[in-house]
């Protein structure tokens, strides 16, 4: 058997999303952007990675155009890690989709690519301050429950008695 690492986001999942979307970026309105989970945990410098996103290539959108409206294919690839997604409240699941769609800039100046990555900047930190002020740590918080999660189920995957 094969194991796949990912694999669609659910309505609920794509609706926070667009939630997000709608509230927080609404210059991202035609930016097609598909939602996956990542079914393995990713860590970056020793830490868990709760979602990423990524930039298509023109491979990516050859194979996923007829998956979008326009026909394009799609712009980006929103990662978020399923067994954290699935278990934090939608507030957390708010911060880490905004913090997400924080990496995507538009270029005016750019017609036939227009869309970017970038780092968000000391502007864009000042507004997720602001944004979290009822809970400024809550990446940590976020982060520590994920761990649990992932050494749940690192200990569920244990044989229950070794034949040795």
């Amino acid at each position: 058997m094969i194991f796949i690492r990912y694999e669609d986001a659910p309505t609920e999942a794509i609706a926070i999303v667009d939630e997000v979307r709608a509230e927080f970026f609404p210059e991202l309105v035609n930016v097609n952007i598909k939602i996956i989970y990542d079914l393995k945990a990713r860590k970056s410098k020793g830490n868990l990675v709760l979602g990423r996103i990524q930039k298509t290539n023109e491979l990516n959108r050859l194979l996923t155009r007829d998956a979008t409206i326009n026909e394009e294919g799609y712009d980006f690839f929103l990662y978020l890690d399923k067994i954290v997604f699935t278990h934090v409240e939608k507030k957390d699941k708010i911060r880490i989709v905004r913090h997400q769609l924080r990496h995507i800039y538009i270029d005016p100046e750019s017609v036939k690519n227009p869309y970017k990555l970038t780092v968000p900047d000391i502007r864009d930190f000042s507004i997720e301050m602001k944004l979290n002020k009822d809970d400024e740590r809550w990446a940590e918080r976020v982060m520590e429950v994920a761990m649990s999660l992932y050494e749940t189920e690192k200990e569920s995957n244990k044989p229950a008695f070794s034949m040795s």
